[in-house]
């Protein structure tokens, strides 16, 4: 009787080891296999534009979450677009414009969460110019860079301040060069963004910045989204996916020298100096056009951003936002972070 006992005892202690050793945890690295998977595609590089995604992969909210991201590098929005629609990618970031347009031709795309609640997109001059207002363009050269977004709402952009486009002499100049034509004086502004104002920083230049959206242009800007067929059959890893990220852009906004801590752990060639002044310009981004938090543009400012869009000849007519953008992937209203 005493041997049957002690033999179950036995059994037992192997038996417990043996689970013991079969549920360790899983190593950083998620050896242990207990994340899920999620190909996300960015629309650049590891930047100030891709801060608060580089906060959440360095500072390990991914896994935290339950997430193991695959992040790749992008050249461009309009490519990670095409990468997500095709499947080669599960989760994008991109700018409204080219997710919203491959939309309205059939792509099965949906809008998970935000990013730039209001374009980058902004004018420079200097400050020698004499040019105070946007008026003070009237008969004046202005650069835009050829077939962009820029060209597509600077109209607006006039429109919206009491000019036409006849008002001025617009002169195609590639992005890259605008910075030296307004430096040369070959032009009186430029349309560029956070790009054209750091070049001119970094030249420790005197100008003065119009953001299109303090001037009546504010669509949309750089949104989270995903397939409806991924976010249907994985609505899980989704939400996850969002959360993390939120969380990563949150503390950028709190900590700016901590997202330049973490672009530098992901990218060693980046420029601290670049990313500090970049992140300047775009962190009030997640909380402009009166955003009540961070990462969900409210429905009214997506069905203005869509007008504009049309407008602009950038979309045929507005899309039905209850079909392209979903609140549902969203964390609680109480834990998305206030923008007070």
């Amino acid at each position: 009787m005493q041997r049957g006992i002690k033999k179950l005892v036995a059994t037992a202690i192997a038996a417990g080891a043996m689970l013991l050793s079969g549920c360790s945890a899983p190593t950083a690295s998620g050896g242990g296999g207990s994340e899920t998977p999620v190909r996300f595609q960015m629309h650049w590089s590891w930047s100030a534009s891709t801060a608060g995604f580089a906060v959440a992969q360095a500072d390990g909210l991914y896994k935290e979450a339950g997430i193991d991201a695959k992040i790749e590098q992008g050249t461009g929005s309009g490519t990670a677009v095409q990468l997500v629609a095709n499947g080669q990618a599960d989760v994008g970031i991109a700018d409204a414009v080219p997710i919203s347009q491959q939309i309205e031709k059939g792509a099965p795309l949906v809008i998970v969460a935000t990013v730039n609640q209001v374009t980058n997109i902004a004018m420079q001059v200097m400050e020698s110019s004499g040019i105070n207002s946007v008026q003070d363009l009237k008969g004046k050269t202005v650069a835009v860079p050829q077939g962009s977004a820029h060209a597509f709402l600077f109209p607006l952009f006039l429109e919206a301040n009491g000019l036409t486009e006849s008002d001025v002499t617009i002169s195609n100049v590639p992005f890259a060069s605008m910075p030296a034509a307004l430096l040369q004086g070959n032009v009186d502004a430029i349309v560029g963004g956070q790009d054209t104002a750091v070049s001119l920083e970094k030249q420790n230049v005197k100008f003065k910045n119009f953001l299109f959206a303090d001037y009546g242009v504010s669509p949309v800007a750089h949104s989270i989204f995903t397939t409806q067929s991924y976010a249907e059959k994985n609505p899980d890893a989704v939400k996850k996916f969002v959360s993390a990220s939120l969380k990563g852009l949150s503390s950028a906004r709190d900590n700016p020298e901590h997202a330049v801590a973490a672009v530098k752990q992901l990218l060693p060639d980046s420029v601290d100096d670049t990313v500090r002044a970049e992140l300047k310009f775009l962190l009030p981004l997640l909380c402009a056009a009166d955003a009540k938090v961070i990462g969900r543009a409210e429905a009214g400012h997506w069905q203005q951003s869509n007008e504009l869009l049309t407008r602009a000849k950038l979309l045929p007519a507005p899309l039905d936002t209850a079909k392209s953008v979903s609140y549902d992937f969203l964390p609680p209203e109480s834990e998305l972070k206030s923008c007070k």
